[in-house]
């Protein structure tokens, strides 16, 4: 592929856009599965959680989510237009129900109140958070005490060997990570 190529490939995966973006957005939503449920089983859904998603994509998974647990309140963060279409086109059902609710916003700041979540999820976004102290700062004020964040991503060893991440990636390993959140006030698990 040529740099242009991966480039644009680069482009999409950050925030997919058009008819090929919805592509993109129904391929990841496949590649990424064992990620996507990886970290739905690791939020440990209970009735009557309130969950917010950052990165939703085209939210495929929501039903298996709700599937989980009764009376549950679902919030998808986004900052691709096309995907937050899609999201909301998709499970309109929930949606219509008022089981699920899906926004834009910028990939910094969450505009909601304090204390909201009791579990927050976000599955391959981490590489694309341009300010990540910023958007971890903003989830500790939205998240409720003793909630559970849950932040799946592939290491920096794996993703490094990948052509298109010298387009705008932010890789990360354990120890990344561990510098990331030291001025946060989460407990890491896993």
């Amino acid at each position: 592929m040529s740099d242009e190529t991966l480039q644009q490939l680069a482009n999409q995966l950050r925030c997919p856009e058009d008819i090929d973006g919805v592509k993109l957005g129904h391929t990841m939503n496949m590649s990424n599965l064992s990620l996507i449920l990886s970290g739905i089983h690791h939020l440990n859904i209970q009735p009557h959680d309130a969950i917010l998603e950052l990165g939703h994509g085209n939210a495929g998974h929501l039903a298996y989510l709700f599937s989980l647990a009764d009376d549950i309140r679902y919030t998808g963060l986004e900052i691709s237009r096309t995907m937050f279409n899609e999201a909301v086109n998709f499970n309109h059902a929930f949606c219509d129900a008022g089981l699920a609710s899906f926004e834009l916003y910028d990939g910094k700041h969450i505009a909601m109140r304090p204390n909201s979540f009791d579990k927050i999820l976000s599955v391959n976004t981490l590489y694309f958070w341009d300010a990540p102290d910023q958007l971890l700062g903003s989830i500790a004020h939205v998240i409720k005490a003793g909630g559970l964040l849950v932040l799946t991503f592939c290491d920096k060893s794996f993703m490094q060997h990948l052509p298109f991440v010298k387009f705008g990636f932010h890789l990360y390993d354990l120890t990344d990570i561990e510098k990331l959140f030291a001025n946060h006030p989460f407990q890491l698990i896993k």
